[in-house]
C-alpha cells in the first residue's frame, strides 16, 4: 500500500534560499499505521526536489534519518554555498609612517633628551615594504541551485616614490640607499638628506644620520649632530659637537665657548671659528680664527678683510694662508705647518710593527728549516701537520706586513710633502706667535708685513715678498 509521505513532513525554507530545514513526525494516520516509516532515501530525495531544493541536499543526512527513525525533531537538509569576493592586493609598510619625536622619560624619572627620534633611518638592501597579491573569488549556489556570483581581488598599482627598488615579482621593495624614509600622501620616499627647518638643542636630541644633514635654523650648546656624509647648517653654532664623514660647511660660524667641537672626514669652512676645537682630514676654510684648538690634514686658509688667527694653537700638516697672524696685543698664537709630532709618532710605530714582524717571520723560518731535517717515519704524519702550521703563520705574516709596507710608504710620501709646506701672511705678522715650520721653531718678536714662512738652511726664514715665494 503506497502512503503520501507529505502528510507527515513538514519542510521550511530560509529567506535567503541557504537553508533548508525538515520535520517529520511519527504520528499514526487513522488506522495506525506510521506514515514516516514508509519513507525511502529515494522518496526524501525527490520529496526535497518537487519543493525545488536542489542543491547542497545533505546525502548522508538522509541516509541516517531513514535508517535510524529520526523523527519528531528538525534537521538541516540542505545548505547552500555562499560566493566568497577576492581580497584585493595590500600592501605591508615595513617602516614607522609617524615618528614620536617626544623625549622619553626613563626608569629614574630623569628625561633622554639625547636620544630622540626625528626621522625613520634606513639602510641600504632593508627591506621596507611588502605587496600580497590579490586573490580570486569563488562563486556560490543556494539549495534552489541558483548560482551565486563573486567579485575577484583588485591589484593595487606599485608603490610611487624614489629611493627604493622593486624586486622582479612586484612583491618585495628595498632602500636602494642609507638614510631617512616618510611615506606621505601614498609616496615612499628614501633620500639620504636630512633636512632640519628649525633649531638643534638639548630638547631635540642627539642628530645621527647616515647621509647629509642640512640644518636651517641654529644649533645650541650641548647639541649633537652625528652625519655620515656632509653636514651645513645654515644659522649660528654654539658649544655644539659636530662629526662629519664629509664635510662640514657652516653658513655663519661657531661660538664654541671652550665646548665646541667640529670634526670631518673631508673638508670645513665657516665664516669664525671661536674657542672651539677642530679636526679635520681635509682643508680648513675660515674667515678668522680666535681662540681655537685646530689639528688639520690638508691646508689652511683664512681669508678676508679680517682673515685673522689669533690665541689658540693651529696645526696642519700642510700649508697656512692667513690675512693677519696674531695681533697688536701680542696674545701667545701657536701655528704649526708641515710634519707633526702626530705623523712621526705614527711612523715610528709602523717600523717598530714591521720590526717585529720581520723577527717573527725570521724565527718560524728557523723552526720550518728544523723541521725539515727530521727524519723519523712513525714522526712524520705529525710533523706534516706542523709544517703546515708553520708556513700558515708565515703566509699570515707577509699579508701583515705587505699592508704595514704599503702604509708606512704613504705615510712617508705625506712627509716629503708636508716637508715643503709654508706659512704666508698677506697683511700682518704679529710678535709673539710662536711657530713651528718642518720640525723647525721660531718666535716673533717684530711685526712683519707681506710675508711667508719658509725652510732655509735649517731654520725658518721669514721672506718679504711673498708674490715670488
Amino acid at each position: 500500500m503506497a502512503y503520501d509521505i507529505s502528510k507527515c513532513i513538514n519542510v521550511s525554507i530560509s529567506e535567503d534560499q541557504m537553508q533548508a530545514y525538515i520535520y517529520i513526525s511519527s504520528q499514526p494516520d487513522e488506522e495506525g499505521n506510521v506514515i514516516a516509516d514508509s519513507i525511502t532515501p529515494e522518496s526524501l530525495r525527490d520529496f526535497l526536489t518537487s519543493h525545488g531544493i536542489k542543491a547542497g541536499i545533505d546525502k548522508e543526512l538522509i541516509q541516517q534519518i531513514v535508517i535510524n527513525k529520526l523523527y519528531d525533531r528538525r534537521h538541516l537538509i540542505a545548505e547552500g554555498k555562499p560566493a566568497v569576493n577576492g581580497t584585493d592586493g595590500s600592501f605591508k609598510l615595513l617602516f614607522k609612517t609617524e615618528i614620536d619625536n617626544k623625549p622619553k622619560v626613563l626608569e629614574d624619572g630623569s628625561v633622554d633628551y639625547h636620544n630622540i627620534d626625528l626621522y625613520e633611518p634606513v639602510h641600504k638592501g632593508m627591506k621596507i615594504a611588502e605587496y600580497t597579491p590579490s586573490t580570486p573569488g569563488h562563486f556560490g549556489y543556494n539549495i534552489t541551485g541558483a548560482v551565486l556570483n563573486c567579485n575577484n581581488g583588485r591589484e593595487l598599482s606599485p608603490l610611487k616614490g624614489t629611493g627604493f627598488t622593486i624586486s622582479d615579482d612586484k612583491k618585495s621593495y628595498y632602500a636602494s640607499l642609507d638614510g631617512k624614509i616618510e611615506f606621505k600622501n601614498d609616496t615612499i620616499t628614501v633620500t639620504n638628506v636630512l633636512d632640519i627647518s628649525g633649531d638643534i638643542d638639548l630638547t631635540t636630541g642627539d642628530v645621527v644620520f647616515n647621509g647629509d644633514v642640512i640644518v636651517h635654523g641654529n644649533v645650541y650648546m650641548g647639541a649633537v649632530i652625528k652625519s655620515k656624509n656632509n653636514i651645513t647648517i645654515m644659522g649660528n653654532v654654539e658649544g655644539a659637537m659636530l662629526y662629519a664623514g664629509g664635510d662640514v660647511q657652516l653658513k655663519s660660524g661657531m661660538q664654541g665657548g671652550g665646548k665646541g667641537y667640529v670634526e670631518a672626514r673631508g673638508d670645513i669652512s665657516g665664516k669664525f671659528f671661536e674657542q672651539t676645537k677642530i679636526r679635520c682630514d681635509g682643508n680648513l676654510n675660515v674667515n678668522s680664527m680666535m681662540n681655537c684648538d685646530v689639528f688639520c690634514c690638508g691646508d689652511i686658509t683664512i681669508s678676508g678683510r679680517h682673515g685673522i688667527i689669533v690665541g689658540g694653537t693651529t696645526m696642519t700638516q700642510g700649508n697656512i694662508n692667513a690675512t693677519v697672524i696674531g695681533n697688536m696685543a701680542e696674545v701667545k698664537t701657536v701655528v704649526a705647518a708641515g710634519v707633526n709630532e702626530k705623523l712621526v709618532k705614527e711612523i715610528n710605530e709602523l717600523e717598530n710593527e714591521i720590526k717585529t714582524i720581520k723577527e717573527a717571520h725570521a724565527k718560524h723560518e728557523r723552526i720550518l728549516d728544523m723541521l725539515k731535517t727530521i727524519k723519523n717515519p712513525s714522526e712524520q704524519n705529525k710533523i706534516n701537520k706542523m709544517l703546515d702550521q708553520v708556513i700558515q703563520s708565515m703566509q699570515e705574516l707577509d699579508h701583515k706586513l705587505s699592508g704595514l709596507n704599503s702604509e708606512l710608504e704613504a705615510k712617508l710620501f705625506q712627509t716629503q710633502n708636508y716637508s715643503k709646506s709654508k706659512i704666508t701672511v698677506q697683511k700682518y705678522l704679529y710678535p709673539n706667535v710662536h711657530v713651528t715650520l718642518n720640525g723647525l721653531h721660531y718666535l716673533t718678536k717684530d711685526t712683519f708685513t707681506n710675508v711667508y714662512l719658509t725652510e732655509s738652511a735649517g731654520q725658518i726664514a721669514v721672506i718679504n715678498d711673498i708674490h715670488n715665494k
